[in-house]
């Protein structure tokens, strides 16, 4: 099957203009496993005198192939992007994922990079597969074609922790657990979420914690309900906090809200763009029995958010 010419252009408006080095994937999160691709990936791109880059996947493959599934994203595109920047691409070409790009089989994606992208290198992860079917031969048919094609195909042993593999499933795993230990750990960096300031219903502030709530899209993975230790970054500022995930259930059970008490702060924040680190979980959402009881326990959660903060 030839590549739809949408894709096509996607990929030659992508492509650095330079024999290129590439990975492909979704690579959501952009967790150490990636890392350590990327790594690999870039080390080899400059050992060749290649370009170092990445085709992402966006959306997910899943919401064509199983449009019944939503997934939960770690990072926005955006921040996948910049976060594989960091990394060391010198590029990264997103290719919408459509019912048509599902049927294209593996060798014809790898010639339309060669030929479109200046593809001399495919890296490839321990157990990456793409193209119709996403068949487990992947490497094999990867490694058979170059012979012939011409570009080099190198795949990488597995990254673990704790006798686990490094996976963006294994990162909503632990956020779904609240385990923002080990999400650090898988991560290398805190979870972060970020969004637009929006009004809430200010309980908070009638009750002397005033709050600052942020809204994010659906398809964002988010951390078990409770409160959490956090730092905040808005208009360039940083601020230590304490998050509360949650439904209210003291007053009306409703949906869920991201509301940050920020430590140290007095102003308005409506309209500004704020950004979240979760560094750990304080404690389960709880039902409490009026307000004054629920006072005293947020008194009680900031001041071990400043004591976890502090350390």
């Amino acid at each position: 099957m030839s590549i739809p010419s949408f894709t096509a252009a996607q990929l030659k408006a992508g492509a650095p203009g330079i024999p290129a080095a590439l990975t492909i994937g979704v690579l959501d999160g952009v967790h150490k496993g990636h890392q350590a691709l990327l790594g690999r990936l870039g080390a080899e791109a400059t050992a060749r005198g290649l370009s170092p880059g990445v085709v992402t996947l966006h959306p997910h493959p899943i919401t064509v192939l199983r449009p019944e599934i939503q997934p939960s994203y770690l990072t926005t595109l955006e921040r996948r992007i910049d976060l594989m920047m960091q990394a060391g691409m010198a590029w990264v070409i997103p290719m919408t994922f459509t019912s048509d790009v599902a049927e294209i089989e593996c060798e014809d994606l790898a010639l339309a990079f060669q030929e479109l992208v200046g593809m001399k290198l495919l890296v490839m992860g321990p157990d990456a597969a793409f193209g119709r079917g996403a068949p487990k031969d992947t490497y094999e048919r990867m490694l058979h074609l170059s012979k012939t094609a011409g570009f080099d195909v190198l795949r990488i042993e597995p990254l673990m922790h704790d006798h686990e593999r490094y996976s963006s499933t294994a990162v909503r795993k632990a956020l779904a657990e609240g385990d923002m230990g080990r999400v650090t750990a898988l991560l290398g960096r805190h979870y972060s979420l970020s969004g637009p300031v929006v009004k809430g219903f200010e309980r908070g502030r009638t009750i002397g914690f005033p709050t600052a709530n942020i809204s994010i899209a659906a398809d964002r993975a988010m951390p078990a309900l409770g409160v959490y230790a956090t730092r905040a970054k808005v208009n360039g500022q940083r601020y230590l906090g304490a998050t509360n995930i949650g439904r209210r259930p003291t007053f009306d059970a409703g949906h869920v809200s991201i509301e940050t008490n920020l430590f140290d702060f007095a102003g308005d924040l409506y309209g500004q763009r704020m950004e979240i680190d979760f560094v750990e979980r304080i404690r389960a959402e709880v039902k409490f029995g009026g307000i004054e009881e629920l006072a005293t326990q947020i008194a009680k959660d900031v001041a071990k958010a400043r004591e976890i903060l502090a350390s």
